[in-house]
């Protein structure tokens, strides 16, 4: 029992390294002036702290630290402390943080995350409360980015299946930047069909039943900035369709030994054989060595 009662007197004599206990994120001095940054994440970013209100403190061992806002908690980042007639020593409390100082300036280095929102400098000395000396809230600023895109509750990207009559609901899922933009869902020729500018998600899109007549389409979920896109095309599995002869046959005789170019619509099993009708003047049909080649619609 005594070393359990020791071992507990120690943890709130010494509470968790970096993580402040007397100072709360939402503590604030009416006589304190406060500076406010818009920094980009993942930069570097520097913070300077001018010493020359510490030249009335009494000469004797203080020191300062570097307190970061994260997620409403405040974390220790540097500190550097000042001894009775020698240079002040730093340390840095994290692997993105850098500080050092001389008698008349303290700098830190700090790499930014978008969970931060306030740099504080407290001030600690031996017989007095901590108190902060400088308070710098922070904007962080970072790209929206496309996470995920699903169609009918299956993962899509690039080309996706379905059946004649099948209803289809397609799901956008985000992050959205700060500041917030428009994540969209575009169809093939850039109109926008589904958007969203606030709010986590999903952006959804109901394009509801799909036939075979139907343009088979091409949909795209962004973002401005998004490192990575998303888009399926949606195929529908059909009878092979006719569009179009890609020219008029103008000599039988060369169809004949040459062969006839037709374009073909379809998404459906494999065409093992094809078959030619003759109409006029005797209807009659035989089949023919075909081969059927082509791709799905791009998607862009």
């Amino acid at each position: 029992m005594g070393n359990t009662f020791c071992f507990m007197v120690l943890l709130l004599l010494f509470p968790e390294s970096g993580q402040s206990s007397t100072i709360a994120c939402t503590s604030r001095d009416e006589e304190l002036s406060y500076d406010r940054s818009v920094l980009a994440e993942n930069t570097f970013a520097n913070f300077t702290y001018q010493l020359k209100s510490m030249a009335n403190i009494e000469k004797s061992d203080y020191r300062i630290e570097i307190k970061l806002c994260d997620i409403g908690t405040l974390y220790e980042s540097c500190r550097c402390r000042w001894f009775l007639n020698s240079d002040p020593v730093c340390r840095s409390m994290k692997n993105d943080s850098f500080c050092d100082a001389d008698e008349s300036e303290m700098r830190v280095s700090l790499l930014i995350r978008r969970t931060y929102t306030d740099v504080l400098w407290v001030l600690l000395k031996q017989s007095s409360p901590p108190s902060v000396l400088k308070h710098t809230t922070v904007q962080v600023t970072y790209q929206a980015k496309i996470t995920d895109l699903y169609l009918n509750g299956q993962e899509a990207n690039g080309t996706h299946i379905v059946d004649e009559n099948e209803d289809v609901n397609i799901s956008c899922f985000f992050i959205n930047g700060n500041p917030p933009v428009s994540i969209r869902m575009v169809d093939g020729t850039g109109h926008t069909l589904s958007s969203v500018r606030h709010g986590q998600g999903p952006l959804t899109l109901s394009l509801g039943v799909v036939h075979c007549h139907n343009v088979w389409p091409t949909i795209r979920c962004e973002a401005p900035g998004s490192e990575l896109n998303k888009s399926v095309v949606i195929l529908v599995i059909c009878r092979p369709q006719l569009s179009y002869i890609s020219k008029q046959v103008t000599d039988v005789q060369k169809v004949l030994t040459e062969g006839l170019t037709l374009a073909m619509r379809s998404y459906t099993r494999n065409i093992r054989k094809c078959l030619m009708t003759q109409v006029q003047p005797i209807t009659s049909t035989r089949e023919v060595k075909c081969e059927v080649s082509g791709h799905a619609p791009v998607s862009n």
